[in-house]
């Protein structure tokens, strides 16, 4: 009789917790339902007030690409495209532009839109375009960041050999602007980059190197200027100080922040070997014809190197105690380790130059004991000693001509 009593009992109890759950389930379900029918009230009440809601850049990228008769994502609503014109000038902030106080622009046209439907493509083309991430907007003018890789770039390509009288040549580049100078016009460029040359009685090269260097540079997208810094009179040649002048020349005239120290006599033979400077030092003339293409010896930076001006402050430049040929660049390899920086390469099969014919110059006989003894003036031999007069500059259509007098100290 108990045991009977016992079943009974916890079956009751069973079916009334069954049941307990069934009610609590149909509570909520009631509870949620009338939720989704207010929201569902107010939002047809939004929508027959035309109210439009906030929505993200992919989302009004989205309505933006409809047109007036399609539905979008957002639960199959139409929103009239008449309405774009208001989203824009009430709510810039939900496309992720900045945007002056004062006036938007769009490829430097201001956006004008009409009440009429015949518009509303133009308009939604014309906002599509600003999802490019590299567009910069301001008052009265916008212009893309020129990109990381140039798009012109061809590769390996054929030294030109011919050397065209100046007048030739001036008239094969007009874009360039008064010594030497280019500037993109499609694109904001990246770079501020002025190409040094060394130079003293080598006309025939320096055409050579210009007829082939300008084209090549242009289709790389950097802002740049050719400086070639003569060395006046007859006495023995100082490479490294030339270099610091025209370190310090290029800098009076425009705000560079990357200097190429080019031998005029190089000729690169690939345009993916980017006239850029990296955070690390870098030796361009990895692989040269008259070497078989190899690389001398690892600490080489000799012919075209690359160099912030970062890095010419820190290792207060160039040595000017290097007259005659070499040492000056094994020198300032050892400053650039001794500084705590390293060298850094291009690939041989694109940092590939072509040397030019010439007759080398005798060699410096103390070059080595200058190396030996270089790290005692790193901190008083260079920049901060640099003593030259500047006899003449010209800004000449193909490259900025510095004609200086130095002697040996």
């Amino acid at each position: 009789m108990c045991t009977k009593t016992c079943i009974l009992q916890s079956t009751t109890i069973q079916f009334c917790r069954v049941h307990f759950f069934k009610l609590l389930l149909g509570v909520v379900s009631v509870f949620f339902l009338m939720q989704y029918i207010t929201n569902f009230s107010v939002y047809q009440e939004n929508l027959q007030k035309k109210v439009v809601p906030v929505f993200s850049w992919t989302s009004m990228h989205k309505i933006l690409g409809i047109s007036g008769n399609e539905k979008n994502s957002f639960g199959n609503v139409i929103f009239p495209i008449r309405k774009i014109p208001q989203i824009i000038n009430s709510s810039q902030q939900t496309v992720g532009m900045k945007v002056d106080n004062s006036s938007v622009t769009i490829n430097s046209t201001p956006v004008k839109t009409k009440k009429t439907e015949n518009n509303s493509s133009d308009v939604a083309t014309s906002v599509r375009s600003l999802t490019k991430k590299t567009q910069t907007i301001s008052v009265n003018k916008e212009i893309p960041l020129c990109p990381l890789v140039p798009p012109k770039l061809v590769g390996r390509l054929k030294v030109m050999k011919d050397c065209p009288p100046f007048k030739e040549l001036e008239a094969l580049y007009p874009e360039l602007q008064p010594g030497g100078r280019f500037k993109p016009s499609e694109c904001l460029p990246r770079y501020k980059v002025a190409i040094i040359i060394p130079y003293r009685d080598r006309e025939e090269h320096l055409r050579i190197f210009l007829h082939n260097i300008h084209p090549m540079l242009m289709r790389q997208h950097i802002d740049y200027g050719i400086y070639v810094v003569e060395q006046a009179g007859s006495g023995r040649f100082n490479r490294a100080m030339l270099m610091n002048i025209g370190y310090v020349e290029a800098l009076k005239q425009y705000s560079y922040d990357c200097f190429i120290f080019h031998d005029v006599d190089l000729i690169p033979e690939d345009d993916r070997n980017l006239y850029t400077c990296p955070e690390q030092p870098r030796h361009m003339s990895v692989a040269v014809n008259t070497m078989q293409y190899r690389l001398p010896y690892k600490d080489i930076f000799g012919g075209v190197s690359a160099l912030t001006q970062h890095h010419m402050e820190s290792v207060n430049g160039f040595s000017n105690q290097f007259w005659g040929w070499g040492g000056e660049d094994d020198d300032m390899s050892n400053r650039i380790r001794h500084h705590g920086y390293k060298i850094s390469r291009y690939p041989a099969n694109i940092a590939r130059y072509h040397m030019l014919t010439h007759k080398k110059d005798n060699p410096n006989p103390d070059r080595y004991k200058k190396l030996y003894k270089g790290r005692i003036r790193y901190k008083t031999d260079g920049l901060n000693s640099l003593t030259y007069k500047r006899l003449d500059l010209i800004l000449k259509k193909l490259y900025t001509w510095v004609l200086v007098e130095i002697n040996p100290s």
